[in-house]
């Protein structure tokens, strides 16, 4: 892979201007948004007709009528219905308005029916709020693309911060219409005796307590934050003869083609022990070709490179000390004059524009002139917590300000400089990072060490805020798994460790940061690798709930995907391991059969689906109302089921590119009916059989398959047939499969 996928290319809001954050960009607008007002959406309702409009930031919101029908569906007139408003506005500034509509006098066996059209920006989507449906089946949802969930009750506009919500429970069913560059519609439907909508502004900002979320200023990261980090493996020993060995590794085994696209360099480069310039932009012996040589290295394997850096001053640290004694005025002071030490280190005053200017701007222009895409600031947490110390609050008094502004000082800074097509992560805590929300791409979630059920408890921050960061994921941990597992996986001689294929796998199904972390021989064995190939890229995601399913390692995530052709959902049921008492060691136990409603998935019961299980290609059959998981024993770690609907002809149901099943594969596919063909794209990797697997429905039988004009292998059995091939080389490749009847 010898160029940047295009997959990678960014596109961000007016190049992440920060207008009312404070944070600016090289390229920022000329004319900055307006911010929406905290304030209820103007109502207009014209009982007579039944009419209701709601406006709100200048735009019609929704626009629809309330009719009154019977049980059987039919249009009841001359029935009043009555409007009951109320808005209210409590000490922390949340607005909630509520619009309550009941029949004037009522009557038995009548419903009211709202169908509206609700318009947002593009960025707006459906999602559910927390109810009964959680409670029934608890999961973890996203979307990738516009969701048609049947859970989905409220329409969450992220670019304006707002939301409106409808009963819940089925009696809301929301339907994604025209999407633009600019807006993007909803059919609107709700019913029920009484119906009551809720209006809520600044939805992350004030009802979720997110002070610094302000998304009219940018956009959320969209690339796939996939690839390599030195820390976990190796902390400070990593070397330039390291990383020759990793890049060849990874190009040996098309890793960069399966979509591993950095390599981050991390605490192992640097001179000294302190965040001054010269420490950043000078390397050590370790590598002695320095930045130059490394990123060329990294290039050449068709990756990015990633820095780290840090934010502390260590008087330890020569540079560190001479500048404090040179400059005292760029640190801060406790009230006696001295200089304060956090935890045994200086702490800038970002409140002096030469300490700013001397200290913090050089290092970024530095990394931004080498070429890094990639750069990950450490300490935040560190850092904020020496500025909450007693001893600095003389200082805050002084410039009235807060360790919080002190904190976004910093990586504003970082974002002007590096601009914004370079990747920042925040690191570590998802609290301190909350504090430079709109300034960086990505956060940490919890301290060192991979953290999965962060990405469950923080589900509704990834594509909203940031990009969600469980830590680096190394593939050999044991933490959460039993080290002895293994897994039966299709097209594997011998079934592999379960660590290698679920660990990727949950950061993939999640649409976190999944950046692997183990010596670079785990990386030369085929077996250790296989659930890295099938869980990059990460596809980007919105959340399907508007709050956080707060499960910690929870056992059940969906993820919907929309293509222009198809949309179809992915299930996945992840085994935890259990703690053995008194040992820091894990064992599965195996999960039981577990029937699965369609209607607790929020897909529609009536239809009939089809389910193919990934890691075994295990094809289940077609199912109405609800399926059967299969008992999990323990030697495996998940399953992960693709649902499609049946189609009354052939359709495919499963590929074995990725666990999403085509999400990353497929590229378009097409039904010919005159000529009983089944024909579209896909994007395959060299040397990687590629399977696709495609639904017979009764009647049909598989005559003959091309793939780009050659002959593919082909094998049926029962209501399922395959077509097999190994790709020459990494790209995309046409497919055509005929069929008799």
């Amino acid at each position: 892979m010898k160029n940047i996928p295009k997959s990678l290319d960014r596109t961000r809001l007016l190049a992440v201007l920060m207008a009312a954050t404070g944070a600016a960009s090289v390229t920022a607008a000329q004319n900055p948004p307006a911010a929406p007002a905290n304030e209820a959406a103007k109502v207009v309702w014209e009982a007579g007709r039944g009419r209701l409009t709601l406006r709100y930031h200048d735009k019609a919101i929704l626009d629809g009528a309330i009719a009154v029908e019977d049980a059987a569906g039919k249009a009841v007139p001359g029935v009043t219905v009555k409007l009951d408003p109320a808005v209210s506005r409590n000490d922390r500034e949340r607005v909630e308005q509520r619009l309550r509509f009941t029949l004037a006098e009522p009557r038995e066996g009548l419903e009211l029916v709202l169908r509206a059209t609700v318009a947002g920006s593009a960025e707006a989507f459906p999602a559910e709020t927390r109810g009964k449906a959680q409670q029934r089946f608890p999961l973890v949802r996203n979307s990738n693309g516009l969701s048609r969930n049947y859970r989905n009750n409220a329409v969450y506009d992220r670019r304006w911060d707002w939301t409106l919500s409808g009963p819940g429970d089925g009696a809301t069913r929301i339907r994604p219409g025209k999407k633009g560059e600019e807006t993007v519609t909803f059919a609107w439907a709700s019913r029920g005796p009484a119906l009551e909508l809720v209006f809520r502004p600044r939805f992350y900002q004030k009802h979720r307590e997110l002070k610094y979320f302000q998304p009219w200023t940018y956009k959320p990261w969209k690339g796939s934050v996939t690839g390599y980090c030195t820390w976990w493996a190796y902390k400070y020993d990593f070397t330039q003869k390291t990383l020759d060995e990793l890049v060849d590794t990874f190009v040996d085994k098309k890793l960069p083609d399966f979509g591993y696209h950095y390599v981050q360099l991390d605490d192992t480069y640097q001179i000294g022990n302190g965040s001054c310039p010269q420490n950043w932009l000078t390397w050590n012996k370790k590598f002695p070709g320095g930045p130059e040589y490394a990123l060329k290295k990294i290039k050449s394997g068709g990756m990015m490179g990633g820095i780290w850096v840090h934010r502390i001053h260590r008087p330890s640290d020569p540079h560190v000390t001479g500048i404090a004694e040179a400059h005292p005025d760029w640190f801060v002071k406790k009230e006696d004059g001295t200089l304060f030490k956090g935890n045994g280190f200086y702490v800038l005053n970002t409140k002096n524009p030469e300490a700013i200017d001397e200290m913090v701007r050089p290092i970024y222009r530095g990394h931004k002139k080498q070429g890094w895409d990639y750069v990950k600031i450490d300490g935040a947490g560190d850092l904020l917590n020496a500025y909450k110390h007693k001893d600095c609050e003389h200082h805050f008094k002084q410039i009235d300000s807060t360790p919080e502004e002190s904190l976004r000082d910093w990586d504003r800074v970082a974002r002007e400089e590096l601009g914004p097509d370079v990747y920042i992560l925040n690191c570590w805590g998802v609290g301190p990072g909350l504090n430079v929300v709109g300034l960086v791409d990505g956060s940490r979630l919890a301290g060192d060490g991979f953290q999965p059920e962060q990405l469950a408890n923080r589900s509704s921050f990834e594509g909203v805020l940031w990009r969600n960061d469980p830590d680096h994921c190394d593939i050999l941990g044991t933490w959460l798994t039993d080290e002895n597992a293994m897994m039966p996986v299709f097209g594997l001689d011998k079934p592999a460790s379960v660590r290698t294929i679920v660990r990727p796998a949950i950061c993939s199904i999640a649409s976190g940061v999944l950046m692997v972390s183990d010596k670079v021989e785990v990386y030369k064995d085929d077996a250790n690798i296989e659930g890295m190939k099938r869980s990059a890229p990460v596809l980007p995601t919105v959340p399907g709930q508007l709050y956080d399913p707060g499960h910690g390692a929870a056992t059940w995530w969906l993820q919907e995907i929309e293509r222009p052709f198809e949309r179809w959902a992915v299930l996945s049921r992840v085994q935890w391991a259990k703690k053995r008492e008194d040992e820091w060691k894990f064992d599965l136990k195996g999960l039981p059969e577990h029937e699965v409603k369609f209607a607790d998935l929020g897909l529609d019961p009536q239809r009939e689906y089809v389910v193919c299980e990934f890691w075994d290609q295990q094809f289940l059959g077609t199912f109405k109302g609800s399926f059967k998981a299969p008992a999990m024993d323990t030697g495996n770690g998940m399953d992960v089921f693709a649902i499609r609907e049946a189609r009354p002809h052939p359709w495919v149901v499963s590929t074995t590119r990725h666990l999403s099943q085509g999400g990353v594969s497929l590229l378009d596919e097409k039904w010919n009916p005159s000529d009983k063909t089944l024909s579209g794209k896909s994007t395959v990797v060299e040397g990687d059989p590629y399977v696709l697997t495609v639904r017979l429905p009764e009647g049909f039988r598989v005559t003959e398959a091309t793939i780009d004009g050659k002959k593919a292998e082909t094998s049926a059995k029962g209501e399922a047939a395959t077509v097999r091939i190994t790709p020459p080389a990494t790209g995309n490749v046409a497919w055509k499969i005929s069929f008799a009847r």
